[in-house]
């Protein structure tokens, strides 16, 4: 995978407080809701539910590894829970919890660059304490050591964060019995997946140091926070940065329609030094921008999933005004009566790019803080930025096997604005140059294939490829006009006693 270049810089949390403060004065009495800032938030608690539980890997590296299809039925291999057994002999009020994640992937062309080729092996490990006093407080820590091997200089983040402090938050409040709950320190935050989340693709995932509160009063759920992405170190403790700062209100109305959920939300990012037009030239200066989101996710008949979503940005760039927009639905549809169980889906997204750099007006959409992986295929060549990308596929249980899941997708790329630069999943710009109007502005296309076993609730194997062919806007540019990206990965997770989904 081409390796995510653009680094986060972040700051100070004093409007958390004051955000903090308000609430405590005049919040209403409200009930429990998810945890949204552990599970893959609002709107998926499957990860990329669109395409099927399993047939995105995040569905099982950001969650209990069970989910696909919400089968009961009985695991092939007998489980395997170290942390869970030592918790049951340990106090109430002490649990521990452990990871342990081992992948070989490789690369062929990377950046585009014929012959740019490498594979290597990536192993994370991460192990976490929680300490509970009573149902109002706890404490949670957990460090991580992530490093690769076998891959060609330079190493560095992504791939190696060796023996960094993952989590390190305080909680009051127990998001699933309390109206409200906040939780302050270094944590993972994932309200949306398209725009704020924690990334887990990557070797060492994404942390962010962060205020986040959650409330919620029967159907109405809301969520205020102040976060600051923490900068991976290749060894030791990581750090934030200052100046670089995203606030977000993010709320969710439940059954507006039937089996639905609304979600509106507000995100206001601000940062010092931002490559205003990396098309142009590489000039930076200070964002100050805010994002208006709108998300309709739901299910409907019991078979068929839809998720339609659409934002739009505004504020300045330097001297330029923002004024950018994107737009992102789906469909999946699973026909239960066949055998396998197929699940069909398709996908639509739009990011807007900029058509005249240096006029004055930035228009390409910021793609913020992401889980990219799978969004635009598993090679994750590009980000949600000046990109039009439409998808397909299919997942099935062969043989009607619950516990085995085997997904085929086609997706197809372009670029709205053939002047603007083409940008990865962490939103630096990766390629630009004057392209011939003849030439036109199609990307390319790829073509994806993976499989996941779930062995027990707490293990599971997976592996795929991918491939991308460049289009003639693309090869215009590049050299290297095929990338392919083969991987497998082992996954387990325990993380102690905990309901089944």
């Amino acid at each position: 995978m081409l390796i995510e270049n653009a680094r986060i810089r972040i700051g100070n949390l004093s409007l958390a407080t004051a955000i903090l403060v308000g609430l405590f004065s005049f919040a209403l009495p409200m009930h429990a809701q998810d945890d949204l800032t552990t599970n893959n938030a609002t709107s998926a608690l499957d990860g990329g539910w669109i395409t099927g539980p399993a047939s995105n890997p995040l569905s099982f590296l950001n969650g209990p590894v069970d989910r696909s299809y919400g089968s009961q039925l009985p695991y092939d291999f007998p489980d395997f829970q170290p942390a869970s057994d030592l918790d049951a002999h340990l106090p109430k009020w002490l649990k521990f919890e452990a990871e342990e994640r081992f992948r070989g992937e490789g690369y062929a062309n990377s950046s585009f660059e014929q012959g740019n080729d490498d594979s290597y092996l990536l192993n994370r490990f991460r192990f976490q304490a929680d300490l509970r006093f009573g149902s109002w407080f706890r404490f949670v820590s957990q460090v991580q050591d992530a490093r690769p091997f076998f891959e060609k200089p330079p190493i560095g983040p992504p791939n190696e964060n060796r023996w960094d402090l993952k989590l390190a938050y305080v909680e009051f409040g127990d998001p699933e019995k309390h109206w409200f709950s906040l939780r302050v320190g270094r944590q993972l935050i994932n309200y949306n997946n398209t725009l704020i989340a924690d990334s887990e693709w990557r070797n060492q995932g994404r942390s962010y140091d962060a205020a986040v509160t959650n409330l919620q009063h029967g159907r109405y759920h809301l969520g205020v926070f102040a976060a600051s992405a923490v900068i991976p170190l290749a060894s030791g403790i990581s750090h934030h940065q200052q100046g670089n700062n995203i606030y977000g209100l993010y709320g969710r109305v439940d059954n507006i329609i039937p089996n639905s959920s609304l979600e509106p939300f507000v995100l206001w990012r601000v940062q010092p030094d931002l490559a205003i037009e990396p098309a142009l030239s590489k000039k930076t200066g200070k964002e100050n921008m805010k994002t208006y989101g709108l998300r309709l996710k739901g299910r409907a008949r019991s078979s068929l999933d839809y998720s339609v979503e659409a934002a739009r940005q505004a504020g300045k760039d330097s001297t330029e005004g923002v004024r950018a927009w994107g737009l992102s639905g789906g469909a999946a549809y699973e026909f239960r009566s066949l055998t396998a169980d197929p699940r069909i889906f398709a996908q639509y997204d739009y990011a807007s790019g900029n058509p005249a750099p240096g006029d004055g007006i930035h228009r390409t959409f910021d793609t913020m803080y992401p889980t990219a992986h799978d969004r635009f295929g598993v090679t994750d060549l590009f980000g949600w930025q000046n990109i039009r990308a439409a998808r397909g596929g299919a997942t099935v249980m062969p043989l009607r096997h619950r516990r085995w899941t085997v997904t085929g997708q086609y997706l197809d790329f372009w670029v709205p604005s053939t002047a603007d630069a083409v940008y990865n999943t962490s939103g630096g710009a990766i390629i630009h140059g004057a392209v011939p109007a003849s030439i036109g502005s199609h990307l390319g296309q790829e073509f994806d294939a993976y499989s996941w076993y779930e062995l027990n609730s707490h293990f599971n194997i997976g592996c795929g490829y991918g491939r991308f062919d460049a289009g003639a806007f693309l090869s215009y540019l590049t050299t290297g006009h095929v990338y392919s990206y083969p991987y497998f990965a082992l996954n387990f997770k325990d993380h102690g006693p905990r309901k089944r989904e």
